[in-house]
């Protein structure tokens, strides 16, 4: 974790990263239809197969377990289904069947992936109770640094088939909420030097993405812009939401770990942030001291054209002297 002072620019830090937790939304894992998205997670695969050769150390949280076990426990429902039972109401699938279901979909598609790429991957499942013992996040943490050793990325869900926990998830008992901050937990436990949150819009925005009066914010300043912004609705399959997005990477900033929201439908978009450029929302500890106020740019603004004036003013005399005429 990097403890220094302010960087020069926003995005000089990455210059710097060596370890990076990355969080795949369930908009990214999955198509509206609810089935996988297979472009998208190719392309993630493939990004995170670069940085494994360039040495970066890359942790993986994904989300989209319990989106496709649903979708695959529907479809088997449906096969099974005699005509008569299809004109009776059909009853809801049990969320944690759908997760146990689910967690073996995505992680054997991680795994076919991978080994396309010649990278291996391995499984961690974790619950929130999970961390309220000291030797397990011990344990945890030197079980991932193994697997980084040895270049293996470590791809982590929360368990949701047996975890304990109820709706609402959020609440003052809780270590982590959602599988976004359960990303941020992750990066502070790991001391990462970056944490990526892939959302299926650019970043943050003032307002809905989909309001063309919504712009884009670039670098998060909470005495900016906390109250200020306008939520559109949760994700449509996952838990969280921007809401969420945005709570997580104020905790994980605040504690020394810079985020960034991005887009996980740029197929390079990880290795766009990793090169410094000024794609998604970075929120920073030190992001208010590369913000000046509107009264501090009008008079740095005052202090440079005055110099300009001045400068001018001496040539002209320096001028005038060389070409008076007597």
């Amino acid at each position: 974790m990097m403890n220094g002072g302010a960087a020069e620019t926003p995005r000089t830090f990455v210059k710097e990263v060596k370890r990076i937790v990355i969080k795949v939304g369930t908009a990214v894992v999955t198509r509206g239809d609810g089935r996988l998205a297979l472009g998208r997670l190719g392309a993630l695969c493939e990004q995170i197969k670069e940085l494994n050769y360039q040495h970066y150390e890359v942790i993986v949280v994904t989300s989209g377990a319990v989106g496709l076990g649903r979708q695959r426990l529907k479809y088997r429902q449906l096969v099974n289904s005699s005509f008569a039972d299809l004109q009776k109401p059909q009853d809801g699938l049990d969320g944690k069947a759908c997760a146990a279901v689910g967690q073996n979909c995505i992680m054997a598609l991680y795994d076919t992936l991978f080994s396309q790429l010649d990278v291996t991957s391995a499984q961690l499942l974790v619950t929130d109770s999970d961390f309220r013992d000291k030797e397990f996040r011990k344990q945890l943490k030197h079980t991932i640094e193994s697997l980084m050793s040895l270049r293996v990325v470590p791809i982590i869900n929360e368990n949701d088939a047996v975890s304990t926990r109820r709706a609402p998830y959020e609440d003052s008992s809780g270590i982590f909420w959602d599988n976004d901050s359960l990303a941020a937990l992750l990066a502070l436990e790991l001391n990462a030097d970056l944490l990526v949150l892939l959302s299926d819009v650019e970043g943050l925005y003032s307002g809905p993405p989909s309001d063309p009066e919504s712009k884009l914010i670039r670098t998060y300043i909470e005495r900016v812009h906390l109250g200020g912004i306008t939520f559109g609705d949760k994700s449509r399959l996952g838990r969280g939401g921007m809401t969420a997005k945005v709570k997580a990477a104020v905790m994980a900033a605040k504690a020394g770990v810079p985020v960034i929201i991005t887009s996980g439908f740029d197929p390079e978009s990880i290795l766009k942030v990793l090169q410094g450029d000024d794609v998604g929302t970075l929120f920073h500890r030190d992001a208010h001291l590369w913000v000046k106020t509107k009264k501090q740019v009008l008079e740095t603004w005052r202090l440079q054209q005055g110099n300009v004036l001045e400068g001018c003013r001496h040539y002209l005399q320096k001028i005038g002297k060389r070409f008076c005429w007597t």
